[in-house]
C-alpha cells in the first residue's frame, strides 16, 4: 500500500495536465490488470497522446477492453487502494477526474497500442480509429474547424512517425459505408504532407 500511495502522491505532484493524467492512467490500469481486467484508454488523452496536444479538459476515461470487473472489484482499487472518492463509474483520485465506460467499439483492436509510463502499461484506442473518426466528424454534416484541427494533428504525427500509422487500414476505414470520407482523406493528408515538409519536426511527447 505504501508504494502505490508514494506512486498517488508523486503523480499528483506534476505540473503539465496530460502527464498526470497519463501516469494516473499507468497506476490505474496496472491496479486493475493485476486482477485480470485490462483498460484501454479513451477520449480526450487517448486523442493527446497520439497528437502531442495538451489538452484543458484533464479527465481520464477508461474502458474495460477484457475482462469485466465485479463491482466489489472496482472499489477495491479505486477506493480501498487509491483512495478515490466517488462510486463506481465516476471518481476524483488525487484531483483527478476519473470516468469508466463499458465495453469499447472498438473494429481493429490488434491496432491497440501500448504506451509505458511510470507507473506501468497504457493501452490506447487505435490512432486509425480515432482518426477516421475526426475525419467524419469534420465535414458531416456539416463543417467542424476543430475536429478537422484535430484529424490534421493526428495525420502530421502519423507522417512524422511519432507512432506508426497503419495507413491501409486508415484508408480502409474512411472508404467503408459508414465513413464514406475517402476523398476526405486524400485531402487532408496532402495538406498534411506540405506542413511535414515546411515544419520539419514536432515533439514527441511520449514514447511507444
Amino acid at each position: 500500500m505504501g508504494r502505490i500511495d508514494d506512486s498517488i502522491q508523486h503523480i499528483a505532484l506534476i505540473e503539465d495536465g496530460t502527464e498526470r493524467i497519463f501516469q494516473m492512467a499507468g497506476l490505474v490500469s496496472t491496479l486493475f490488470k493485476i486482477r485480470g481486467v485490462v483498460l484501454i484508454v479513451t477520449g480526450q488523452l487517448a486523442f493527446d497522446i497520439y497528437a502531442n496536444a495538451t489538452s484543458n479538459r484533464p479527465t481520464l476515461e477508461l474502458a474495460f477492453f477484457s475482462g469485466q470487473p465485479a463491482p466489489r472489484t472496482v472499489l477495491d482499487v479505486m477506493r480501498g487502494q487509491l483512495h478515490g472518492q466517488g462510486s463506481m463509474g465516476e471518481w476524483q483520485v488525487a484531483g483527478i477526474p476519473i470516468r469508466f465506460q463499458g465495453q469499447p467499439s472498438v473494429t481493429h483492436p490488434e491496432l491497440c497500442r501500448d504506451f509505458t509510463t511510470e507507473h506501468g502499461v497504457v493501452k490506447l484506442l487505435p490512432a486509425e480509429e480515432i482518426t477516421a473518426e475526426y475525419i467524419l466528424s469534420s465535414v458531416y454534416p456539416e463543417a467542424d474547424e476543430e475536429c478537422q484541427t484535430r484529424a490534421r494533428l493526428l495525420l502530421i504525427n502519423g507522417l512524422m512517425e511519432a507512432f506508426q500509422m497503419d495507413w491501409a487500414v486508415l484508408q480502409n476505414l474512411c472508404h467503408h459505408p459508414d465513413y464514406r470520407v475517402g476523398e476526405e482523406l486524400a485531402k487532408m493528408r496532402a495538406a498534411a504532407k506540405k506542413d511535414v515538409d515546411t515544419v520539419g519536426s514536432l515533439p514527441n511527447q511520449v514514447g511507444q
